[in-house]
């Protein structure tokens, strides 16, 4: 471990992607134990690429109480308004179900017609048994109800291509062919329009009940499912499964024509005693995006050539991205079904802002992104009988869905090293920047990673020197390891300010252990 003594500078490259505080001249006064000084430079002459809203995404799984005691009521099936309204805030525009490595098991048909028809299946993934009272469309309803996009997920071990083409069909079919009729007798005249469908789930996974472990015969069935679906509807856009490197290797050069996005997953977690080192594990992951962005380049050209007719459907229109969608904070000490119910405590929450950073920074390759899970499963919403509460990872999630969007700007850190365990040469400071052309603003995140050290920091814009300061959205908590838990329901250690300022100012002071928005225009 470094000496905490010693003044260390990193250097850090990235792409630029509730009380009121004190006003301006006051903030300036208020003092920290310990505080450094640090320097970030705004290119604003580097964009990188275009946020894409998909990068907000959320995942529900029929896993422990995520859907069942969480999105609908245990005892009524009817969906719980407390969390709704909740859900609602985070403003997700795409949500991804049945899961997950549930759809290894999951046949879609169980899941429509009347309620008291449906059969109740043994749940072979997660344990338990699975009623289908919350199918297909009552998850397009629920959708609907928080205005966002469906995304699908086809069973691609005990399903068929065929199966997976009469899922499009009922959803999407417009006509008076079988599933279509039937979705509509169902009540529902209007197709569905469901855009996204992934072509299975960590198909490369051993210890799953998979069949297709092996990389040469997923790219065979995925070949077969892709034309049955794309011949039902040439207009979805299709999720291949990822893994490893030499897995991912295959699909995108067997596949690419095909597929929009090809998935990756990825769940951080902290040593213990060390929360810092949680920040290490999430830096790792860019990484890896980072990789798979180099084999994309490298195997799948951005526009797809002599492409046969007589597939009958066209190829992909768009370069092909990566889908994040499984991505989140996964500690091994909750309760509940495999100990899933996660306590997020603050640091968690500074990591999901460094995940977003990511996503920003990488946001010319990362095209959808979709946290796991929702509501009670490594989750941003917790819930028992009677009520729920917001952990402090919901805070970040929503403060920058709301405000981080247009494109990427790239940022460059003169930061002092973090010197924490398990994260002795990070940064203190993470960030992302972005620019929307529709508000002419400029939003710069910025993360100081450290328990008790503030952060003065001088902001550069070595171009775009017209841009002035005017406001700030800060995200604080009581300490370190604070959480919010369905004990105290009503306390709630996050705390949430936004500052006006109206002053030209060259430098701020990020506290400790913070969350910053900085908006220019």
């Amino acid at each position: 471990m470094q000496s905490p003594n010693r003044r260390t500078f990193l250097r850090q490259s990235s792409s630029l992607a509730l009380a009121s505080l004190l006003p301006s001249s006051l903030y300036q006064r208020v003092s920290f134990a310990k505080t450094v000084k640090a320097k970030v430079h705004v290119n604003f002459e580097k964009p990188i690429g275009k946020i894409e809203p998909e990068i907000y995404g959320q995942f529900i799984e029929y896993l422990g109480r995520a859907i069942t005691g969480g999105v609908v009521d245990a005892k009524t099936n009817q969906v719980r308004k407390d969390v709704l309204e909740k859900i609602k805030r985070l403003q997700t525009p795409l949500l991804r179900f049945p899961g997950g490595t549930v759809t290894k098991i999951y046949h879609w048909q169980d899941g429509i017609g009347p309620k008291n028809l449906r059969p109740v299946r043994p749940n072979l993934i997660w344990g338990g048994e699975e009623s289908n009272q919350f199918g297909t469309n009552e998850f397009i309803d629920y959708c609907r109800l928080l205005k966002t996009d469906p995304f699908l997920v086809v069973n691609m071990n005990t399903g068929t291509p065929e199966e997976a083409s009469n899922w499009v069909e009922y959803c999407n079919g417009a006509g008076n062919t079988s599933f279509a009729s039937l979705r509509k007798k169902h009540g529902y005249p209007q197709a569905h329009k469901v855009k996204y469908w992934g072509l299975g789930n960590e198909e490369s996974a051993v210890p799953d009940t998979g069949r297709l472990q092996d990389p040469n015969k997923y790219v065979e069935i995925a070949w077969q499912y892709a034309k049955l679906m794309k011949l039902q509807d040439p207009n979805i856009s299709l999720v291949l499964a990822g893994g490893d490197t030499k897995w991912n290797e295959t699909l995108i050069k067997e596949l690419h024509p095909i597929a929009d996005y090809i998935s990756l997953h990825y769940y951080a977690n902290s040593k213990k005693g060390q929360p810092a080192s949680l920040f290490a594990h999430i830096d790792t992951f860019e990484k890896e995006i980072v990789a798979t962005k180099k084999q994309i380049h490298e195997l799948a050209p951005e526009k797809v050539e002599n492409f046969n007719r007589w597939y009958r459907f066209p190829a992909r229109k768009k370069p092909l991205k990566i889908a994040l969608d499984e991505w989140g904070i996964w500690e091994n000490e909750g309760k509940g079904a495999y100990n899933l119910e996660v306590t997020y405590q603050w640091f968690h929450a500074l990591g999901v802002a460094g995940f977003l950073n990511i996503f920003q920074r990488q946001a010319d390759i990362v095209g959808m992104a979709t946290w796991a899970q929702t509501v009670n499963v490594l989750a941003p919403i917790m819930t028992n009988d009677k009520e729920s509460i917001c952990q402090t990872v919901f805070y970040p999630l929503e403060l920058y869905r709301k405000y981080c969007k247009g494109t990427s700007i790239v940022t460059e850190v003169e930061s002092p090293a973090l010197e924490q365990l398990g994260a002795e040469n990070l940064g203190i400071l993470d960030t992302a920047a972005s620019y929307d052309e529709d508000t002419k603003t400029l939003t710069l995140a910025v993360v100081n990673r450290h328990p008790t050290v503030a952060v003065e920091t001088e902001i550069d814009f070595p171009v775009a020197k017209s841009l002035k300061i005017f406001e700030k959205h800060e995200l604080t908590a009581t300490s370190y390891t604070a959480a919010n838990t369905l004990e105290k329901p009503s306390q709630n250690v996050v705390n949430y300010q936004h500052q006006k300022i109206d002053n030209s100012i060259s430098s701020i002071t990020l506290a400790p252990a913070s969350i910053t928005l900085l908006r220019f225009r």
